[in-house]
């Protein structure tokens, strides 16, 4: 049974750390997600994926930072964007928060490419602050044997809003993906700097990748299944630091 935040009290983390410092901590964005998926998809994904990790380690996962760093999006309505330093400075207090009660290990499990290089920035003060503090990141989608299951199935990756995630809410949320309004640009590559004018002017549907109609909630559990696999091991193989 997954051990959440939301049905724990302070008297069961204080038993649990006792005889543990881990803990998982989910993180994604609320932003658009193309024309047939919800502004969800980033915080669903990770979250479905650290409860599944849970269940299987009991290790607490906490609430999930629903709210990432989506200003490249806001051109699509509906995104809800912290900035760079705004995010930065959340993780860094929720970390801070856990550290203070005695965890040490930490998995953050992250559901959105524009958090890469806050969490990056974030977490090396982190580290530079407390020198027993540890901390992985796990970005599911580009796991290589996540990554392997997609080219099995499409010969592609997950970019936005594709046929990864799309399979993915299939298998956890089927009533969410709208498979008949669906559209998508193919990715382009280049130097220039992609912000929310140019992801608008690029991928008008906001989607992109693998065409998102040929994802399927087969597909998706296997997506999840093997994240859950790769981080799960993350979790048990994680030995904690010898006290000196």
């Amino acid at each position: 049974m997954a051990v959440l935040w939301e049905e724990i009290g302070w008297v069961d983390l204080e038993t649990y750390l006792r005889r543990d410092d881990r803990a998982i901590l989910p993180v994604g964005s609320c932003e658009q997600h193309g024309r047939h998926l919800s502004f969800a998809t980033d915080y669903l994904i990770p979250t479905e994926i650290a409860v599944r990790v849970s269940a299987r380690t009991g290790v607490p996962v906490t609430p999930t930072l629903c709210f990432g760093m989506s200003v490249h999006h806001m051109e699509f309505p509906g995104t809800l964007s912290l900035s760079p330093d705004t995010f930065m400075a959340v993780i860094r207090d929720l970390v801070e928060s856990l550290y203070r009660h005695g965890f040490r290990r930490v998995l953050i499990l992250n559901g959105h490419g524009g958090n890469i290089a806050p969490l990056t920035t974030a977490l090396s003060t982190l580290a530079d602050r407390h020198r027993d503090l540890r901390v992985k990141v796990g970005h599911w989608w580009q796991d290589p044997a996540v990554q392997a299951v997609m080219r099995e199935a499409w010969g592609d990756v997950e970019y936005h809003a594709a046929a990864g995630e799309t399979s993915a809410i299939l298998a956890v949320r089927p009533a969410i993906p709208k498979l008949e309004r669906a559209a998508h640009s193919a990715w382009r590559d280049g130097m220039e700097f992609k912000g929310p004018r140019h992801w608008k002017v690029l991928f008008p549907h906001g989607a992109v990748g693998v065409d998102p109609k040929k994802g399927s909630p087969e597909i998706g559990e296997r997506l999840l299944s093997t994240a859950t696999d790769r981080f799960a091991r993350e979790v048990e193989q994680w030995e904690p630091l010898e006290k000196s």
